[in-house]
C-alpha cells in the first residue's frame, strides 16, 4: 500500500513498501493508483511458493549457521567483516525532496533478504524464485525492479526490529556497496544465475530518478505512463486493471 500523510512541517509524507515502490518503478508505473486506493494484487501460486522458499532458506541459516552478535562499535570499524542472519535487518529508506517552493518527504521500508560487510564492503544479497527458469538463460542482467530493490537496501539505514523510528535504526559503516541478485531454483534452492555488481554513480541516478518520478506520480503532479507491454499485463497479478493490454 502507498499512503500520503503529512508531516510535523504540514508537508506531503509518502510511504510505500519497497515492494510496492519497485513492483510501480520497475515493473508498471499505474499500479501507483492501485496501491493508493488500497488494492493488493490477489496472491498467486507463484507468490506463494516464492515465500515458501525464503522460508526455507531462513530455516536452513539457522539450523547450520550461527552468527556474532554485531556490537555498535563493530558496526563503524571497517576492518571488521560482519554478517547477519538472513531476513534479520529491516530496512528504513527516507529522502527530503523540493519541487520548487514544496518540499515532501518519502519514506521506503522493507526487509532484506541478506546484509553482509567483507573488506569494507557493504553486500546486500537478494534472492529470487522464478517459476520459469528458461527467461533468466539470455538474461544478461538483472530487471529494473530487481536492481531497485537492491539500490534500496544499499542505502537505508537498519533495523532488528522493524520500527520506522529514525532514532532506533542504525548505518552499517562501509566503503564500497555492491549488490547481489541470486537467481535460484525453487525447488533445490540452487543458485541458477548470479547478477552482481557495485554501486556506480550511474546507479544512484538512477536510483534518485526513479524515488522523484515516484513521489511526483504519487502526489498526482505527473501522468503515470504505461509501458504498452502486452506480455507484462498477461503476468500481472493486477488481473481486473482497467487500463491491462489483450
Amino acid at each position: 500500500m502507498i499512503e500520503i500523510k503529512q508531516t510535523s512541517e504540514g508537508n506531503p509524507l509518502i510511504m510505500s513498501s519497497v515492494s510496492d515502490f519497485c513492483g510501480s518503478m520497475g515493473y508498471c508505473e499505474l499500479r501507483i493508483r492501485h496501491y493508493l486506493k488500497g488494492i493488493k494484487p490477489p496472491q498467486t501460486q507463484k507468490t506463494i511458493d516464492g515465500t515458501k522458499s525464503h522460508e526455507k532458506e531462513e530455516v536452513y541459516e539457522k539450523e547450520h549457521f550461527t552468527f556474532e552478535p554485531v556490537t555498535e562499535e563493530g558496526l563503524k570499524d571497517l576492518t571488521k567483516d560482519i554478517e547477519f542472519a538472513r531476513e534479520g535487518l529491516f530496512t528504513r529508506f527516507q529522502r527530503e525532496l523540493s519541487f520548487g517552493t514544496e518540499k515532501l518527504s518519502i519514506l521506503l521500508y522493507g526487509r532484506a533478504d541478506k546484509v553482509m560487510r567483507s573488506n569494507g564492503t557493504l553486500i546486500i544479497e537478494d534472492s529470487k524464485y522464478p517459476a520459469s527458469k528458461g527467461k533468466y538463460s539470455i538474461q544478461y542482467q538483472p530487471f529494473d525492479d530487481q536492481k531497485l530493490q537492491t539500490l534500496l537496501y544499499l542505502n537505508s539505514n537498519y533495523s532488528e526490529s522493524g520500527s520506522l523510528n529514525e532514532s532506533d535504526c542504525f548505518e552499517i559503516s562501509c566503503e564500497k556497496k555492491a549488490w547481489i541478485i541470486n537467481i535460484k531454483d525453487k525447488a533445490t534452492l540452487e543458485s541458477i544465475k548470479i547478477f552482481q555488481g557495485f554501486q556506480t554513480s550511474e546507479a544512484k541516478d538512477f536510483l534518485n530518478e526513479k524515488v522523484t518520478r515516484f513521489a511526483l506520480i504519487a502526489l498526482g503532479k505527473v501522468e503515470p505512463e504505461h509501458h504498452n507491454n502486452v506480455r507484462k499485463c498477461q503476468s500481472c497479478r493486477f488481473t481486473d486493471c482497467q487500463y491491462i493490454l489483450h
